[in-house]
């Protein structure tokens, strides 16, 4: 089972793409995209109307890295998830960099 935090509840037609859309796009199996969403390696959305399991451009990107590492470089699930993590974490620092030098530029003279 999924955590709830693992899923955002949206209005329909949201700029999303479905599971087979998503799995076409990503050219990843949908069985594939549905363990990683399970993991926790995606974020996922969930329609309100139709129930049913959808996908912003972030999520379709990641799944596409994922993929390749996957596919392309053979690495394992494992593997998958410590690359992603890290790379999660190098992200929000980069983001927290920015924000505090523009924070430190707006108190310049």
């Amino acid at each position: 089972m999924m955590n709830e935090s693992n899923y955002s509840i949206v209005p329909p037609y949201s700029g999303l793409v479905d599971l087979n859309a998503a799995s076409q796009q990503s050219g990843m199996h949908p069985e594939m995209i549905l363990e990683i969403a399970r993991s926790q390696l995606v974020k996922v959305s969930l329609i309100v109307i139709a129930g049913d399991l959808y996908f912003d451009c972030a999520a379709v990107s990641r799944l596409r890295q994922i993929e390749q590492l996957r596919v392309g470089q053979r690495a394992h699930m494992r593997t998958i998830r410590l690359i992603m993590r890290l790379t999660d974490r190098a992200e929000a620092a980069e983001r927290n960099l920015h924000q505090l030098r523009e924070r430190l530029l707006k108190t310049l003279p």
